[in-house]
């Protein structure tokens, strides 16, 4: 009878360390993953304008393909079935956001896998920018290759860029 308490208690533990490793291993991913794809940090107004001038030059004088309508709601200016495939097919959809009031500046990328591993559309939200819902088809999105999607200026000076590349 003793040995087989033994052995339970064994495997117990056994299944209580892996379940440990697990979340460990988890969690650094997690951390791996943030700190790759997202970086938020102290800037001045000109380093964002610059760093906005440098994300949109590759655009040229293509306009995005959401506009705010007069209550501030992203509305679909051209459909994605209506544009032609490109060259190369997007990789990652990159956001960068400008907070005056904090002095902030973040980018974030999201790879498509990311992407692809929850629904087919995204809703792209974030705190203090109010994107309301923007019904995007990741396999659209990626045919369509490098495209600029949102240039979101209030007037409270905030500006907000999400393009794919």
């Amino acid at each position: 009878m003793a040995l087989k308490r033994k052995t339970w208690i064994w495997i117990i533990a056994s299944v209580a360390a892996v379940c440990a490793l697990s979340v460990i291993a988890i969690a650094g991913f997690g951390y791996y993953f943030v700190s790759r794809h997202v970086k938020a940090g102290p800037s001045t107004a000109a380093e964002a304008f610059r760093a906005f001038d440098e994300a949109k030059v590759r655009f040229k004088d293509t306009p995005p393909l959401f506009e705010l309508d007069r209550n501030e709601k992203p509305k679909l200016v051209r459909p994605l079935e209506e544009l032609p495939a490109g060259a190369t097919r997007a990789e990652a959809m990159h956001i960068l956001a400008w907070d005056p009031e904090k002095a902030r500046l973040a980018r974030v990328s999201l790879p498509f896998w990311m992407l692809k591993l929850g629904r087919k559309k995204i809703d792209l939200t974030s705190g203090g920018f109010d994107f309301q819902r923007l019904p995007l088809d990741i396999e659209e999105l990626q045919r369509v290759g490098p495209v600029l999607l949102f240039d979101y200026r209030p007037p409270g000076g905030q500006r907000v860029l999400v393009w794919t590349q």
